[in-house]
This record gives structure tokens, C-alpha cells and sequence, in this order.
């Protein structure tokens, strides 16, 4: 069971590695992304607030928008796929899971609205 996971998990590792991180733009945020968590780790000791702040506000979001903006959306012509089955592929969020991601919806059970960030 242990070698079914590591092997499921070095294909996702490799999927996620070779079709999206093409774009050099993305490359260049994912480097000031690994940097600022950097600057995080170092920053929890003296202050845990801002080193809060540094790794969300900083770090995950411009991980993130390499990804949203910057990543082509077309025919994989290196790898061939589509970005259809790239996107189904995927773990965690997709294109399609974060535009739904933060869409107000009416839950009875948990009061008027609740923000679904499952997608």
C-alpha cells in the first residue's frame, strides 16, 4: 500500500512538474515564491505574524498566479495533451474548481450562506 502511494505520488510530482511549468514567466514566480517562503521559515521565530502574512499574501499568491495567468492554456505540444485532460488529471485545484472556488452558496444547515472552497 506504501509503494502504491509513493509511486502515485511521484506521477502526480512528475505530472504537475513537466505540464505546467512551461511558461518562464511561471518559473520566475515559483523561484520568488520558494524565496519568500524562505523568508517565512526565518521570519516564525521573531515574528510569526508576518512570517504568516509573507507566506500566504507573498508566496501563494504568486505561486498561484504563475499558474492562473501565465501557464498556456492551448494544445500541449511538447508533452501531447490537451488542457482538458490536463485539467482532469490534476490534483488539488484546477482552473475549473478556482473560479467555483469561493461562490457563495445557500446552505439551510449552516445558516443563510456558505462559502464552498471545495469547489
Amino acid at each position: 500500500m506504501i509503494k502504491n502511494f509513493r509511486e502515485q505520488l511521484r506521477t502526480q510530482r512528475w505530472d504537475d512538474h513537466r505540464y505546467y511549468h512551461h511558461s518562464r514567466i511561471n518559473q520566475s514566480l515559483h523561484f520568488v515564491s520558494a524565496a519568500s517562503f524562505l523568508i517565512a521559515y526565518a521570519l516564525l521565530f521573531v515574528n510569526p505574524v508576518a512570517a504568516a502574512l509573507v507566506g500566504w499574501l507573498v508566496s501563494m499568491t504568486t505561486r498561484q498566479a504563475g499558474h492562473f495567468f501565465f501557464e498556456p492554456k492551448g494544445y500541449d505540444h511538447v508533452n501531447r495533451a490537451t488542457h482538458d485532460h490536463k485539467e482532469e488529471i490534476k490534483v488539488g485545484y484546477n482552473l475549473n474548481r478556482f473560479a467555483a472556488g469561493a461562490v457563495p452558496r445557500s446552505d439551510p444547515v449552516r445558516g443563510v450562506y456558505a462559502v464552498d472552497l471545495a469547489g
